[in-house]
């Protein structure tokens, strides 16, 4: 672990964590998020442009722990290229991570919420598990957009995996911007296939149902009833087999990650009644 600078209570930090990069916000206890099947396409420090959007990110959801009473150090940890296969391989090498961060709260974000049950199953420093817009298995909608993602990326098609992404998480003018940066990054970024590809792969053969009420970890499940990946029933469903409580986001899909601060509030009102 490296890394960390600021005259403030607040820190700014980044590293790497058994070759995991990661940026990261904040003061107090480590909030560890994992990302979802778009981090091969441009993980933390690679570029510093994205890192300053995912600090932002971290800032803000540090800002909503501590006003909730709980603050946080925000940890947004990328995987490292060569990714393994299997939700299960991948949680191992998060598991290496934690010798760096310690004892730590999860937030598992899209299918990153499958690696932040796996980790939890494997890990007794996993203090607590939330699922940022995820359920514990993908929805025949987003196991079909999931293969299609993937059958363009096997045709080299990288610019409709990059549009595919945008549309996912954004909405309006957002919208529109990220498809026109999606076009320019199309042109400057190798293809990340292999690790993107094995990603896939693995969220599609995720099912957490035979083993998920056998987490004993205070849970939180946050989820839209637009989601593209996941319906309202698979949010409901994994939040009473976790036992966990359920906040319902009425007209929202993946973009409440990017447009509204309800996930934050939600994830910093778990933590603090922990």
């Amino acid at each position: 672990m490296s890394g960390h600078f600021g005259r403030r209570a607040e820190w700014l930090r980044a590293g790497h964590a058994a070759a995991h990069p990661y940026v990261g916000y904040g003061e107090g206890p480590p909030l560890v998020v994992l990302p979802g099947v778009n981090d091969p396409l441009l993980r933390a420090r690679e570029q510093a442009w994205f890192d300053a959007l995912l600090v932002a990110y971290c800032r803000r959801q540090a800002r909503a722990c501590a006003a909730a009473g709980a603050p946080r150090t925000v940890y947004y940890l990328s995987r490292p290229p060569g990714v393994p296969e299997g939700i299960g391989a991948m949680a191992d090498g998060y598991r290496d991570a934690l010798d760096a961060f310690g004892p730590c709260d999860v937030l598992g974000v899209s299918m990153g919420g499958f690696a932040a049950l796996a980790l939890a199953r494997r890990d007794e420093r996993v203090r607590s598990v939330a699922l940022g817009l995820s359920a514990a298995w993908l929805s025949r909608h987003g196991r079909e957009s999931l293969a299609t993602w993937d059958r363009w990326a096997r045709e080299g098609e990288w610019r409709r995996v990059y549009r595919a992404g945008v549309r996912a998480v954004a909405t309006g003018p957002a919208r529109t911007a990220g498809g026109l940066f999606a076009r320019v990054f199309d042109r400057v970024r190798i293809p990340p296939d292999r690790d993107f590809r094995r990603t896939i792969a693995a969220t599609l053969a995720f099912d957490a149902t035979p083993w998920l009420g056998k987490l004993d970890v205070p849970a939180l499940v946050v989820g839209g009833t637009r989601d593209p990946f996941f319906t309202d029933g698979a949010f409901a469903a994994a939040a009473r087999g976790l036992d966990a409580c359920h906040e319902r986001l009425d007209g929202w899909g993946h973009d409440a990650m990017v447009t509204t601060g309800r996930v934050d509030a939600a994830v910093a009102r778990h933590l603090a009644g922990r």
